[in-house]
């Protein structure tokens, strides 16, 4: 119900305005009458009021007066202001934007109600885009963790424009960290080689390490912001460090490793100032983590104590995380991995680079690799003898040439594995589209949303298809839907144009095209040879 308030000094006036329309039955509730602004405003303290119809002369405070005084309080209502010809333009230049409607008197009350209805109609229409809204702003608001950790993690692989980087920072609560000195620590649980355990129990690993590193951080002297990044990975931002938090890392990896009974190691990038720097801190740290397997578990790496002097050094080592290498390698574009490494090897001879840097260059190239394999699901086990990266091997070699021959080696073996591995999965496509249509014959199938479903180009599907069935995809589908309209012409009593429908055709004239096509027979040609039911009609003829 909306209340409405009538605001008209002359008796005989304000008894038509309320009586002569039926407000209650139009939802009006209360419907209130006044007979200047001073009663007015006393009614609007009162009670719950969304539409005022005041006229403009009146004793004790006119209507202009009255409208100022509802604009000062903030009352949200519309406002009908009701004039004689004489005042009418001087009620509209006075009056402002805080009047919905003008009504020059004299006028109907049917006039009256007609606006009344349409503002109260708009009254609605506004309160519901509020609540809208309102909700939309709690929802925000109750999932602002959840878009902090968002931006924060898309700071860490620098995908935040610098347009919007300082309202964000101030929108997510972050603007206090901005142009605080930090370090990025990636802390790693390794799960070793147990017993297989499920996604929960791994998912409760990672809740169990958050949480204590999360109690360390909070019980000491720094600020910190913390990401669960990946799997039994943790990313702290640690702010305003000190000389005493290398001490004070050692010390909590030395607890978690006795909580969990787990290998535990840390990298740690250099100090930055700014957090449009963290992707940069946060590359720096992982870094660091790398040499977990040149020198062990355990430990915490800095990446300011690796020996990085050679000003190619620097180059070659941060833009191998940006490599092609890598997006090639999960495409399975082998020519092109050949290519990219030898542009990587032809940067390093170039480099004059000595023998350590080298390796510890080509070290990262392998468990980077070794890495984008892990995330396409493959098994290392598969790809070298005994499950783990050639380290060793990488050490032994006495030339660029000859870790270059070994890297292609490598790359050789993971190709071959990836095409034996995409024989299978191509296979089991097939397979499975094969199925779908033997069994869904009835419904639209295409061949391009088969395609969308498995990821791949409709050309690639369309190839793929031939290559394992013999048939193309559309006479695949024709036959699946023929072979089952056989079965119903022989096995049931159903019309022809029925039958079409059953297995996927809307027009029963196509689809008696296509059984000819196939069986050389219409469908009631094939029925009658069969000595089975009578024609029912002219579709079956």
């Amino acid at each position: 119900m909306s209340g409405i308030l009538l605001v008209e000094d002359e008796e005989a006036i304000l008894r038509k305005l309320m009586n002569n329309v039926p407000w209650h039955d139009y939802g009006f509730d209360p419907v209130l009458g006044a007979s200047h602004g001073q009663e007015a405003l006393t009614l609007l303290e009162q009670h719950p009021i969304e539409i005022v119809v005041t006229d403009i002369q009146m004793p004790v405070m006119n209507g202009i007066e009255l409208i100022k005084e509802i604009k000062k309080r903030k009352y949200r209502m519309k406002i009908i202001v009701i004039s004689g010809f004489a005042e009418f333009e001087y009620a509209r230049e006075s009056i402002n934007l805080a009047v919905s409607e003008y009504l020059l008197k004299p006028f109907a009350t049917k006039r009256l109600l007609e606006v009344a209805l349409r503002l109260k109609a708009e009254m609605s229409e506004e309160q519901a885009k509020e609540l809208e809204i309102a909700a939309l702003r709690a929802q925000i608001n109750n999932n602002r963790a959840a878009l902090r950790e968002k931006f924060l993690t898309d700071l860490l692989n620098g995908k935040v424009t610098k347009s919007d980087f300082a309202a964000k920072l101030q929108f997510l609560g972050l603007a206090e960290y901005e142009k605080r000195p930090y370090q990025v620590v990636v802390m790693e649980l390794h799960e070793g080689a147990d017993a297989p355990v499920s996604e929960e129990d791994k998912y409760l690993l990672d809740l169990q390490f958050s949480q204590q590193i999360e109690q360390a951080l909070t019980t000491s002297a720094y600020q910190f912001l913390l990401l669960n990044y990946y799997h039994h990975q943790l990313v702290a931002v640690v702010f305003e460090p000190d000389r005493d938090l290398p001490l004070r890392l050692e010390e909590w990896l030395t607890k978690l490793r006795v909580y969990f009974n787990k290998d535990i190691t840390f990298g740690v990038g250099n100090c930055y100032q700014t957090l449009a720097d963290l992707s940069i801190a946060h590359r720096e740290a992982e870094v660091a983590l790398q040499n977990r397997f040149l020198y062990g578990f355990n430990r915490v790496y800095a990446v300011g104590d690796l020996n990085l002097v050679h000003p190619g050094y620097h180059k070659i080592f941060f833009q191998l995380y940006q490599n092609r290498i890598f997006d090639d390698l999960r495409i399975g574009a082998y020519d092109e991995i050949l290519e990219d490494l030898a542009k990587l090897f032809a940067e390093m001879k170039a480099s004059a680079l000595g023998p350590e840097p080298i390796r510890i260059i080509a070290a990262n190239l392998l468990l980077l690799t070794c890495a984008t394999l892990n995330e396409l699901g493959y098994d290392l086990e598969e790809i070298f003898a005994d499950g783990v990266p050639p380290l060793n091997r990488i050490s032994r070699t006495q030339s660029l040439d000859e870790l270059e021959e070994l890297f292609k080696k490598i790359f050789s073996r993971i190709n071959h594995l990836m095409n034996r591995n995409r024989e299978c999965i191509n296979q089991q496509r097939v397979d499975e589209i094969r199925l779908y249509l033997e069994t869904n014959y009835a419904e639209e199938i295409s061949l391009s949303a088969m395609a969308e479903k498995y990821k791949i180009s409709p050309g690639y599907l369309s190839l793929l298809f031939t290559e394992r069935t013999g048939k193309n995809f559309s006479d695949y589908l024709t036959e699946c839907r023929i072979r089952k309209a056989k079965e119903l012409l022989k096995h049931t009593e159903m019309r022809i144009y029925e039958i079409a429908n059953a297995v996927g055709y809307n027009d029963p004239y196509y689809f008696s095209s296509c059984f000819k096509k196939i069986t050389n027979k219409t469908p009631s040609e094939y029925r009658e040879n069969l000595g089975g039911i009578a024609s029912h009609g002219p579709l079956d003829k």
